[in-house]
């Protein structure tokens, strides 16, 4: 790693020589423990680490950790929870999070020392928490990863080129959305990879908005998809905060690096749809009524009736209700009853059978 020149006048002298202390401590960022908000990002571009500034989301820090608290493992590039200790030096983005079940944390205004908000790696300033969680750990920043020029590492600089698509036919899309956090989300979409590529179908799964982490893109992977692509992809740790034409855009491009690899591909849409980017990508773009089909998840049947009621508002009529609330077979039918929307079970899902829906209860097979 070069160290920087010195400096041209006493002006700079102690900008300088911040630079050039911290210079000695960025050999550390090659061994620290790398966040997978990171993955796309080469470390070998960094030459200093300049620890003065305001941060930005997705810029690139070294920390160290102070305290442990709700993260006591950050999850690496390849998807290893990597257990962390006091004093360990960890490669993380700043961002903001979005999160009921867990914390509310925006990008804070300097270097003071702040939280690890997620376990893929979100280092931001604390502004609420679920009383369900422990707070969050402490983390210290020690500096931005910068290159010789002292330009900012930044996960935006690193998001892979678009592959231009093969074909002019745009490609069929299915989005599910929910009613909140930890509805099914996730598992609804694996199904529909699964259910898909059985027959024979090439699939994309995607992950539009949330909050940076690898476990969803495994799980993706793990049912079939031919390819698994999110945020990160398009240079974004996180889309807590993003305007909707940014999201919009992160759907584009991400769309159109599937249509080159896929003929079909299953979105999901983080939280629920009273999240506020959620919300207004529901209320102020063409994202979900464009889409082919529309599955809903959800954990009970009084979200599953003001989900669809609130869809069916902007235009949108789902073809199917999943996700938790399909455990119970009486909140199926309450579910049924009050939106006129069929349940789907994952195993109907995972067997394909989405495009023959009917309007009788998928409960009636295992009555």
């Amino acid at each position: 790693m070069s160290h920087p020149a010195h400096p041209r006048s006493n002006n700079d002298a102690a900008e300088a020589h911040s630079a050039v202390s911290s210079a000695i401590i960025d050999r550390r960022a090659l061994t620290a423990k790398r966040a997978f908000v990171t993955r796309n990002v080469d470390l070998e571009d960094s030459a200093l680490l300049v620890d003065t500034g305001e941060p930005r989301a997705g810029d690139i820090i070294l920390a160290r950790v102070t305290q442990l608290g709700q993260h006591r493992r950050l999850e690496s590039p390849d998807g290893r929870r990597v257990r962390l200790f006091v004093d360990d030096d960890i490669v993380v983005a700043y961002g903001n999070r979005y999160a009921t079940d867990q914390f509310e944390a925006v990008v804070p205004d300097t270097m003071a020392p702040c939280r690890l908000v997620a376990a893929g790696g979100i280092a931001a300033t604390l502004a609420s928490r679920s009383t369900a969680v422990r707070l969050p750990t402490q983390i210290e920043p020690l500096g931005f990863l910068c290159r010789a020029d002292r330009s900012r590492l930044n996960v935006m600089d690193y998001a892979p080129r678009t592959t231009v698509a093969t074909s002019a036919e745009p490609i069929r899309t299915c989005v599910v959305v929910g009613s909140g956090m930890n509805t099914g989300k996730t598992t609804t979409v694996a199904n529909l990879v699964r259910g898909a590529r059985l027959s024979g179908q090439r699939v994309a799964a995607v992950k539009v908005t949330g909050t940076g982490a690898g476990g969803d893109l495994w799980h993706y992977l793990d049912a079939g998809a031919h390819c698994a692509l999110d945020f990160t992809d398009a240079g974004y740790a996180s889309t807590a905060g993003l305007a909707v034409d940014q999201i919009v855009g992160i759907a584009d491009t991400l769309l159109n690096r599937a249509r080159a690899l896929a003929d079909i591909a299953f979105i999901e849409i983080a939280d629920g749809l009273f999240q506020r980017e959620t919300r207004a990508v529901l209320e102020q773009s063409d994202l979900l009524r464009r889409a082919n089909q529309v599955v809903f998840a959800t954990g009970d049947p009084m979200a599953a009736e003001a989900g669809v009621r609130l869809l069916s508002q902007h235009g949108i009529e789902p073809v199917a209700i999943s996700g938790a609330i399909t455990q119970s077979k009486l909140a199926c039918l309450e579910a049924e009853r009050a939106t006129g929307v069929p349940t789907q079970h994952n195993v109907d899902l995972a067997a394909g059978r989405l495009q023959s829906l009917d309007t009788q209860s998928a409960w009636a097979r295992y009555a």
